[in-house]
């Protein structure tokens, strides 16, 4: 009896090791890549892209979650760095948020991207399978009370404009564009443009705050910290170039210039923003910016500023146009707690 159990014991084991699937990634580089390619429909091609759109690069699909989330459960066994090891587990807490219910991220025109692949003028179907499922997600989400906000709404109904101007689409995906486009028109927003008015957002809010600015403050802290700084300012004018759309966000486009430390997020443009901004040698002028930025970043988010307000109060701290306020202004209502990656140069 006693040597039957042994063998089996052993047999059990020998079948464990044999099942056991090889570490997929050996590096944070190796990761990296994996998520580059998962991610291609989320970044602006520069060529058309070969190759077809597979079930697991369909933003936010059951596939693509599934395959992001193992990618980022095989970077915690690999050995990092204290900066990398942030990365991660800020990745991993906003899992348990609610972007995963919003298919189509407002930054990004999705669609023109997915429209870049090579097959995708010959075969649509994964397309009208994303349209799909984007819409049936925002009907699903509407029922826990989580809602695109004007700025994300208004942004979704151009980029649906201009595939249905766009004469290379094929008539059939046309249609189905179209119809999307009728719902975008008939759909209601949230009231709240900051993460304050979506369930759970003031946590989803908390958990940016603390990676970008490396250090665990309620937004009611961070505002009597900024506040003894922001009261000595002077104002400045702001001559920063802007890119034309958010694909980007002001913050990546800001660091651009400065020496590269790779990141694992496709809304940092894959930079570590907060290692970059640490390493940058500022002037007071950029701090008194990225002040104002963060004062407006806490404005929208946690008091529910209106977009007035977060405009009026950038205008208050820096000499700047409507329109310059305007993009500042959205870019903050999309990359949120991105400018608490310059606290530490400042406080």
């Amino acid at each position: 009896m006693y040597k039957k159990l042994s063998f089996s014991l052993l047999l059990c084991l020998f079948l464990g090791a044999c099942s056991k699937q090889p570490q997929p990634y050996e590096s944070f580089e190796d990761a990296q890549v994996a998520l580059k390619t998962l991610n291609m429909a989320l970044v602006q091609p520069d060529t058309k892209k070969a190759g077809k759109i597979t079930k697991e690069q369909l933003v936010f699909s059951n596939a693509y979650l599934a395959e992001r989330h193992t990618i980022y459960q095989n970077l915690m066994d690999i050995e990092l760095n204290l900066n990398q090891i942030a990365q991660v587990n800020y990745l991993v807490i906003a899992e348990r948020f609610p972007g995963r219910y919003f298919n189509w991220p407002a930054q990004v025109d999705v669609l023109k991207n997915m429209l870049a692949f090579e097959d995708s003028k010959n075969s649509p179907d994964s397309i009208i399978t994303w349209l799909k499922s984007t819409q049936d997600t925002l009907d699903s989400a509407k029922q826990s009370n989580l809602k695109l906000n004007k700025i994300e709404l208004t942004l979704l109904q151009s980029y649906v404009s201009s595939a249905i101007d766009n004469n290379d689409v094929q008539p059939a995906l046309k249609s189905h564009i179209r119809a999307f486009n009728d719902y975008l028109a008939s759909y209601k927003p949230r009231g709240s443009i900051g993460l304050r008015g979506l369930p759970n957002g003031t946590e989803w809010y908390q958990s940016k705050l603390n990676y970008f600015s490396g250090e665990v403050h309620s937004p009611l802290e961070w505002v009597t910290l900024l506040n003894e700084k922001i009261k000595v300012l002077d104002r400045i004018t702001f001559d920063s170039k802007m890119s034309t759309s958010h694909q980007k966000s002001f913050l990546a486009q800001y660091l651009s210039g400065e020496k590269l430390i790779e990141g694992l997020d496709w809304q940092t443009d894959y930079q570590d923003l907060p290692a970059m901004a640490s390493n940058m040698n500022m002037s007071d002028k950029g701090k008194t910016l990225m002040l104002a930025m963060m004062e407006s970043d806490i404005g929208i988010h946690y008091h529910a500023w209106t977009l007035p307000q977060a405009k009026v109060n950038l205008i208050k701290r820096l000499e700047m146009s409507q329109e310059e306020a305007q993009y500042l202004v959205e870019d903050i209502i999309l990359y949120p707690g991105q400018s608490f990656s310059f606290i530490q140069q400042i406080i």
